[in-house]
């Protein structure tokens, strides 16, 4: 009987997932490998139903503290922004792909920034249910 020595590496999921700006500076922009995902307003499901009052970062930082607690109730009942991050996941673990969420505020604080967080656990669940670890996958 032979034995065969899996091939694993590291994999981590922050290097897959970020939130980039839909016109902003380049840095900010999506690279020609990254899946963009509309997180601004135009997403029913992302986006933030909590329009700035006015233009302070006191505001900004109120209207993100309102999204956060959107997310984390919807995250509750596994609800359609759960639904969807979980896509998310999949698709950055299963094929590698890169995601960018699009909104208008980088460089600014920004509401999609909280998903990040989310995508990147799921998608660690995602690995330790396929592989046992949840920093291994393997190729």
């Amino acid at each position: 009987m032979e034995i065969v020595q899996e091939k694993t590496e590291e994999f981590n999921p922050w290097d897959y997932v970020r939130v980039i700006n839909v016109r902003g500076e380049p840095e900010y922009q999506a690279n020609s490998d990254e899946k963009v995902i509309v997180a601004h307003r135009g997403n029913p499901i992302l986006g933030n139903k909590h329009p700035m009052k006015v233009q302070t970062m006191k505001e900004r930082d109120r209207v993100i503290a309102e999204y956060k607690k959107d997310l984390d109730a919807d995250l509750e009942v596994q609800g359609p922004i759960y639904q969807t991050l979980k896509e998310v996941a999949k698709d950055i673990v299963d094929n590698k792909q890169k995601i960018a969420f699009s909104c208008f505020c980088l460089p600014c604080d920004c509401h999609a920034q909280k998903l990040l967080p989310v995508v990147i656990e799921m998608a660690k669940e995602i690995l330790e249910q396929k592989y046992g670890n949840k920093n291994r996958m393997k190729i």
